[in-house]
């Protein structure tokens, strides 16, 4: 049977995340992470705790993916700002 996660393989995953995540604002992927948290809390006490298990693993993936877009927005937004300071000098 062929390894399917090869290095080739990856890189095509990776390119299909990256162009499914384009359109999507940071803020919602944020928000995603934080919701995934807290679901992975309540499953928690509610006694569910594989379910908590694999869904809290993916919290952290999705928040720093939605860190990741949503420093790269205030980074464009702060660069904006200095070329309209600068213009208006």
């Amino acid at each position: 049977m062929e390894n399917l996660l090869n290095e080739e393989n990856l890189e095509n995953i990776r390119e299909l995340i990256e162009s499914r995540l384009a359109d999507i604002p940071g803020e919602l992927i944020l928000l995603g992470g934080v919701g995934s948290l807290l679901l992975s809390s309540y499953l928690t006490k509610k006694g569910n705790k594989q379910a908590a298990a694999f869904i809290g693993s993916l919290a952290v993936p999705i928040l720093g993916i939605g860190l990741a877009k949503y420093k790269d927005l205030l980074k464009s937004e702060a660069e904006n700002f200095k070329q309209s300071l600068q213009s208006e000098e």
